[in-house]
């Protein structure tokens, strides 16, 4: 598809932080190296009427806008209209399948063009179930020409709900050389192990916006009926709720830990480096950016089985799995890791990182994600 020109149409996209944006960034990304023309149209709630940054192959254009207000939507659509008549677009794309989707399919149509829809994870696991974004989500479905999912169990629920459909898995990748460490990593790395410790026993790393659904709250519950605590520390980047830090504050129900609000992405090799083990403890989940880096930089996962986790853990070979809000067995997943040997730790580390390079690269990523776009404009 080299040469065709894409709308992308997203609500997250860069300086948005999270992994909805970085992910977004990343396959745009892709897509303009490899020759796509692709213009981002961002709905900011944050964004004034029409802003336009030009970029190489492509421009991002941002849109503000409200839920309850038809302005924004208009305002795109003048934005998009008025390119397509200068230059067609081939087909759209929406980067989530609530607002996003609904959007995409919308303009798809009016352009007579085909659109696709993106799953990424909360489309589906929460807005499905709320009266509007449900609504949302169950007309891009339907309008849809073709349809993507990052994990493969929901391209099993999507494909239920719409038989007739073509729903592919196009997994997240990442870039294995990005996360080889420098020596400021390097640095970080021993700064961290030493404030926490890292000697006497090991550190576990918490990742990003930890939210309910990341279920921070009750691994920690588990963790303490397995009578843990003492045997490891907290390496905590990110967002936390205030429930969540009120218990992390109190030395009967957590760990010692540290703390870091927010960290640059380019710093971010080394936090993960300074870590044994990675906890990603979600209830239900998409295939999270925090798995991919951490597993790039030979880091051991301590995750439930929610979304795509399972795709790249093998139970007691390079990570530890665990039944989504079951307590007890999260606990013995995480005893399990904690009882490795330096040497088991090592091997461990190095199925986790061959996994990432083997599997779940940038070139794959892409190749998946063209392969859908093509199908879109048939």
């Amino acid at each position: 598809m080299t040469g065709k020109r894409i709308l992308w149409i997203t609500e997250r996209y860069p300086p948005a932080k999270g992994g909805m944006a970085v992910s977004c960034a990343r396959q745009v990304r892709g897509l303009r190296r490899r020759g796509m023309r692709v213009d981002v149209l961002v709905m900011d709630r944050a964004a004034g009427d029409v802003q336009v940054h030009p970029r190489d192959n492509g421009e991002d254009i941002f849109v503000g806008h409200t839920l309850t207000d038809a302005v924004g939507p208009n305002l795109a659509w003048n934005a998009v209209s008025a390119r397509h008549s200068r230059e067609p677009y081939t087909c759209t794309v929406g980067f989530g399948a609530a607002w996003p989707g609904y959007l995409a399919t919308t303009f798809a149509a009016w352009l007579d063009i085909g659109g696709a829809v993106l799953v990424r994870g909360n489309d589906l696991d929460r807005d499905w179930f709320l009266p509007r974004r449900g609504g949302w989500v169950r007309e891009a479905l339907s309008r849809a020409r073709a349809i993507g999912a990052v994990s493969p169990e929901k391209v099993r629920r999507i494909s239920r709900l719409f038989p007739e459909k073509p729903v592919t898995w196009t997994p997240n990748g990442v870039d294995a050389v990005r996360w080889r460490l420098l020596p400021s990593d390097e640095q970080r790395r021993s700064e961290v192990r030493s404030i926490l410790d890292g000697d006497r026993g090991r550190i576990i790393g918490l990742f990003g916006d930890l939210k309910a659904k990341k279920g921070v709250t009750f691994w920690l519950e588990a963790v303490r009926d397995a009578g843990l605590l003492s045997r490891m520390g907290l390496l905590i980047v990110g967002q936390l709720d205030p429930v969540t830090s009120r218990i992390l504050d109190d030395p009967a129900l957590a760990p010692r830990s540290m703390r870091i609000p927010f960290s640059p992405p380019d710093e971010l090799a080394g936090l993960y480096a300074a870590c044994d083990f990675v906890a990603l403890p979600s209830s239900f989940d998409g295939m999270p950016n925090v798995l991919l880096e951490a597993m790039a930089c030979g880091v051991i996962p301590i995750a439930s089985s929610a979304g795509a986790m399972s795709e790249l853990i093998a139970d007691g070979e390079n990570g530890f799995l665990f039944r989504p809000e079951n307590r007890d067995a999260a606990g013995q997943a995480t005893s399990r890791a904690l009882a490795l040997s330096d040497g088991e730790k090592t091997v461990f580390s190095n199925r986790a990182r061959a996994v990432v390079q083997e599997r779940f690269t940038l070139d794959r990523e892409l190749d998946v994600l063209l392969d859908l776009l093509a199908r879109a404009t048939l």
